[in-house]
């Protein structure tokens, strides 16, 4: 039967066609009696004259229609319009999981959210009789909610029902209803014995599912070859490779649970697919629960990677996974009894969090790459997320009154390090673009009102009368309690995050990880300095200041909740496994927690190459420097390689481990300018080496590293001769330095410039001074500054052409008829203005939270090679934190 978009099937009217397989065409219609939309599958009607053809049809209706399961597409109707016969299905709107390996392998926490929902699904079809026997990425679908539906029982048989649930064998695969000769399923994801034309069971379809799991962690199938028959081969006498080797951050118990699934005899797969539903559901909610070994000793914060947003799943899950068969529980520094639930599923990236004063509703503000950031609000007693019609608007504070604190329109999420991280961030590129329009709204809806410009963040106090801000004037960022009254005013302040006490009206605030405390009538005084701090909240029931101090300060696998009294009185609240971000506090003492998965990867395009290439290593790859041909990277890694720096070629050729963090590569790629270690911003000197054996250099600044140096802002020049600096004295405001090998460091720009990019041979210097204009400055000061022409608000030149051209980057925005914004890189003539635009780089993942960040190109311009960054971040509620 013809069918076309506008025409009638019976009652249903067909909008538009979803697609076709071995069992029919699928169309999409609206039901005129319901008024609901549905899928109906149709038989061809070059196959509705196969009698046996039509059996199967039918005889897949009813065993469909017997389920009634949530992970089971439901069944509405089996019935004859005409002479056509129809199954008219629930309509599953989503991607299918080849959709989402379409970027390659799944981040573990996304598998460890749909691998049990199918395995329920299966679970239980398998305690019905029906055995799917086609399961592969095509047939599972995943809404945007995240709840997972299995498709397409089309090569399902009905069990013998009167043998054990779930265990009833099925005819061989090779049967008159097939073409003869030829096994039924889809060749890569069958069983040994659906190989081998065997009767087959319900282990067959554990078989398939191992197969599916294996590559949403491994990002390659099993078993493929290059032909059916080496395919059908692997699948009958060969291991795939270990999982171990392609993924090594899947942790152990996934690992195990897919090995056995995808043991070559069916005795040595799961007894039960209730069973396997239930060791994944184990591990799920060991996940969720927070199970874990802890007790990890306090240790110094570590210096991070400059590129990442922090956080790492796969740590976690390593902590997970070896807790997971001992049944240890996270550890308390109290006798708390927490309970953990997961409030969100989608896998954006959550900048901020509150909660209403009813302690039922939660505000939060999310964001998935190249989109601007949404308000959003939901109720503890349902699952649902609605928008507040705030779009561009980040939640920061809410009174008791109800009255939202808002931070109108950012340039950026304020992310999911909102108290610290983002001031690290190579993505926000100068503190400048992080303020935005401070706005008040009630939560119930209603225009925003506009408050004050240029705020970074705001809180209420208790009686929701009165805002203390991080406002920005200038170039200075002040507090002020109440707007207008600045109470802390410190030169070189890079203040982030402000909180006010409800019992007492005090006020707390971080500079940098410092963390400052300022009693009613009185001066503000630092209570930590150098602990790692990060978020931070009041506990009303405890009156102390609680906050997070991530992966990175402590094990890389773990975050702390630590608490500190007025007095300066500290302990530590818990130890929790993987990256968690400390949103609020409630009144009752319930904590908003967010959980943190970021990666990165290196990406690059080069001539003649019609695609980008990933060149990235471990977990957390970042470019810092391109050789000048474009052939040679140096990588910074994260978590995995504990913030080491990698030398790699672009021929694809294995990295080389520097065994240390350097932060820039010269020209010809043959010598790097490294720092030492330090875990404040205090660096003592910076050395010179070759990227192979040779003789190293240091530089010693002397005085100027007495005071506040920006490592990730250190340059060399073209030839390697003089290092560029951006650097304070103590006391004294940030400027551009330059300093020969054998010689002392020399100022070149007045205080308060910035953000260095070394122009042409060596002989410039373009920076950005303090009226928020870049300048090109004279290396040995042989002529006045020069205002550069045509980069326009919001850009920042990044590197230069041999030429001394300047490729600029625009300022993220999204261009009328766009939905997605796209980082772009201009060619400017910084004496003409005259520019062209150079790049485009497009979201890599519009699913997910993300950002380009640092971006490198090769002398001609012809090779480009950036850093993308992908977050997501779920709310957690946990009850029972003491």
């Amino acid at each position: 039967m013809t069918l076309q978009v506008g025409s009638r099937l019976g009652p249903y009217e067909i909008l538009s066609r979803l697609g076709s397989g071995g069992m029919g065409e699928v169309w999409k219609a609206r039901d005129t009696r319901l008024g609901r939309e549905v899928a109906i599958k149709i038989l061809p009607e070059d196959l509705a004259s196969d009698g046996g053809r039509l059996k199967r049809f039918e005889r897949e209706a009813r065993a469909v229609s017997a389920l009634s399961h949530p992970n089971i597409v439901t069944v509405y109707e089996i019935e004859r319009l005409g002479s056509t016969p129809v199954i008219v299905m629930e309509l599953v709107v989503g991607e299918t999981l080849r959709d989402l390996l379409e970027d390659g392998a799944l981040a573990i926490r996304k598998i460890l959210q749909i691998a049990p929902q199918i395995a329920d699904g299966l679970a239980r079809a398998h305690s019905a009789g029906i055995v799917h026997r086609d399961l592969k990425p095509e047939n599972v679908m995943v809404t945007k909610d995240g709840l997972v539906k299995i498709l397409d029982f089309g090569l399902a048989k009905l069990a013998h029902p009167e043998q054990d649930s779930g265990r009833a064998p099925v005819r061989s695969t090779i049967s008159a209803a097939t073409t003869p000769g030829i096994a039924m399923g889809t060749v890569s994801y069958m069983s040994p014995e659906q190989a081998l034309g065997h009767a087959v069971d319900y282990r067959s379809d554990q078989f398939s599912f191992g197969s599916v799991l294996y590559e949403l962690a491994a990002g390659r199938q099993a078993f493929h070859r290059g032909s059916v028959p080496q395919t059908l081969t692997a699948i009958i006498e060969e291991e795939p490779e270990a999982i171990g080797t392609l993924a090594p951050r899947t942790p152990p118990p996934l690992r195990w649970i897919i090995e056995r699934c995808l043991a070559k005899e069916p005795k040595g797969r799961y007894a039960s697919t209730e069973d396997l539903a239930g060791d994944l559901a184990k591990l799920r909610d060991r996940v969720s629960e927070l199970s874990s070994s802890a007790g990890v000793a306090i240790e110094e914060p570590t210096r991070r990677p400059r590129w990442r947003l922090v956080g790492a799943l796969a740590a976690l899950l390593a902590v997970v996974g070896a807790s997971y068969w001992t049944g240890r529980r996270v550890q308390l520094a109290s006798a708390s009894n927490p309970r953990f639930r997961q409030l969100t599923f989608r896998g954006a990236g959550i900048g901020t969090a509150r909660f209403a004063p009813d302690g039922q509703t939660i505000v939060f503000s999310t964001q998935t790459e190249g989109k601007p950031p949404e308000l959003l609000a939901m109720r503890l007693d349902g699952p649902e997320a609605r928008p507040l019609g705030l779009p561009s608007a980040q939640i920061l504070s809410i009174s008791s009154a109800g009255q939202m604190a808002l931070l109108l329109a950012p340039p950026h999420n304020l992310g999911p390090r909102a108290g610290h991280m983002v001031f690290e961030q190579v993505v926000v590129r100068d503190m400048a673009a992080l303020g935005g329009m401070l706005a008040t709204a009630p939560v119930g809806g209603g225009a925003p009102r506009e408050i004050l410009d240029d705020v970074l963040f705001a809180d209420w106090d208790s009686d929701g009368k009165e805002l203390a801000v991080v406002h920005r004037a200038g170039n200075r960022n002040l507090v002020e309690f109440p707007i207008g009254t600045p109470v802390f005013d410190e030169e070189q302040a890079t203040l982030n995050c402000v909180r006010v006490a409800r019992r007492n009206g005090e006020l707390a605030f971080k500079d940098w990880d410092d963390l400052f405390l300022k009693p009613q009538g009185r001066t503000a005084t630092a209570i930590l300095r150098h602990d790692g701090a990060i978020e931070i909240a009041w506990s009303a029931r405890t009156n102390e200041i609680w906050y997070t101090v991530g992966p990175g300060g402590i094990d890389p696998g773990e975050t702390e909740i630590r608490a500190i009294s007025p007095n300066g009185r500290k302990r530590l609240v818990a130890t929790l496994p993987g990256d968690y971000i400390l949103y609020d506090i409630a009144d009752d003492g319930r904590v908003l927690l967010g959980r943190l998965a970021e990666s990165s990867e290196v990406l690059g395009t080069f001539p003649r190459e019609p695609r980008e290439r990933d060149l990235s290593y471990f977990d957390q790859s970042g470019v810092a420097g391109l050789s000048a041909d474009g052939e040679t990277l140096l990588l910074g890694e994260g978590f995995t390689a504990r913030g080491q720096s990698y030398i790699r070629q672009a021929n694809g050729s294995a990295p080389k481990s520097l065994n240390q963090d350097c932060d820039a590569l010269s020209s010809d790629g043959k010598l790097l300018l490294c720092n030492a270690v330090s875990s404040s911003p205090i660096i003592d000197s910076f050395y010179l080496g070759p990227t192979g054996p040779g003789p190293v250099h240091k530089f010693e600044p002397g005085h100027v590293t007495a005071g506040v140096v920006d490592s990730n802002m250190a340059r060399l020049s073209p030839d390697a001769k003089r290092m560029i600096l951006c650097a304070a004295e103590p006391n004294r405001r940030r400027r551009i330095w330059v300093q020969e090998i054998e010689g002392k460091p020399r100022a070149i720009t007045p205080e308060d410039v910035r953000r260095p990019v070394v122009v042409g041979d060596g002989s410039l210097v373009c920076a950005k001074a303090n009226d928020d204009a870049w300048y090109l400055y004279d290396v040995d000061a042989k002529a006045e500054p020069r205002k550069v022409v045509g980069i326009q608000p919001g850009e920042e030149p990044i590197q230069s052409s041999p030429e001394g051209l300047l490729y600029v980057r625009g300022a993220d925005e999204l261009r009328p008829g766009e939905t997605l914004m796209t980082t772009r890189v201009y060619r400017l003539d910084p004496a003409t203005g005259r520019r062209e635009l150079w790049k485009e780089i497009p979201p890599k993942d519009p699913r997910t939270g993300g950002a380009i960040s640092t971006i490198f190109f090769s002398a001609d311009g012809k090779t480009c090679v950036w850093t993308h960054i992908r977050y997501s971040t779920e709310l957690v509620l946990v009850e029972g934190l003491k």
